[in-house]
């Protein structure tokens, strides 16, 4: 994890965005000593505005957390099939 970033609260950033009802597989890393990338699921079942919402997001996260590289994957469901990799927030699919 980068200094000076804490991914509790980028996780609580994310998901106090209205409309998006979950975060998960959120990943931050340094790619240089000067780049940050950021990648997560958002779920967000209502399809509106998504590519506007997106840019804000990206913005934001810049502003507040000076991440620079932000892939943000809106899904719109949270029945996941589980990625195998362990992840509490992946739930297997019935």
């Amino acid at each position: 994890m980068p200094a000076g970033i804490d991914i509790r609260e980028v996780e609580k950033y994310l998901s106090d965005v209205p409309g998006i009802e979950a975060v998960h597989d959120l990943h931050i890393w340094a790619m240089s000593t000067r780049e940050t990338a950021l990648t997560a699921h958002v779920v967000k079942p209502d399809v509106e505005n998504d590519d506007a919402m997106l840019a804000q997001l990206r913005a934001e996260i810049y502003d507040r957390f000076g991440i620079g590289h932000v892939t943000l994957q809106v899904e719109r469901s949270e029945a996941l099939i589980d990625c195998g990799n362990g992840c509490s927030a992946c739930k297997v699919q019935a």
